[in-house]
């Protein structure tokens, strides 16, 4: 569920220093894709929907959804000992942002179904590493994966 709140401050983010706003459906805004829109449109074209996804594994990536727009993965490690930044236990490493489209997805598995997204639907991104290559927006000098968990090098 951290995730989900990483996410979701993230979306509260854009909301108010981007062009992409929440939906003015409350409905639509906290249970169905997209977390934003361009200008809050309702039912955006996939080249105007952007979801909000948090992760704390450094390349899986999963949804709720397999609908095909724009994605920003903020990518977070919980620190309690302040070695990546001092003042702060949560820290966003990377931040990747790309344009996904329906194949990109696989299904994960669920009593649903695999018809569709919705809710309990749950999808996983296929070759994250891969497709999200070339995708970071920010990314923390000095970071690496080791094991498998973003650190901080020994180096930095």
């Amino acid at each position: 569920m951290f995730s989900g709140v990483v996410g979701i401050f993230g979306a509260k983010a854009l909301a108010a220093f981007s062009p992409y706003k929440k939906h003015k459906h409350p409905d639509v805004a906290q249970q169905r894709f997209p977390d934003l829109s361009l200008d809050g449109r309702l039912s955006p074209p996939p080249q105007e929907a952007l979801e909000s996804k948090a992760s704390i594994r450094p390349w899986a990536v999963q949804s709720h959804y397999d609908h095909p727009g724009w994605y920003i993965v903020w990518r977070y490690v919980v620190d309690p000992t302040r070695t990546m930044k001092p003042d702060l236990e949560v820290v966003v490493w990377r931040v990747d942002v790309a344009f996904l489209r329906k194949e990109d997805w696989k299904y994960e598995g669920s009593r649903s179904g695999p018809a569709g997204g919705g809710r309990t639907h749950t999808f996983g991104l296929r070759a994250p590493a891969d497709r999200l290559r070339n995708a970071a927006a920010y990314s923390l000098p000095g970071v690496v994966i080791r094991r498998g968990k973003p650190v901080l090098a020994a180096d930095h």
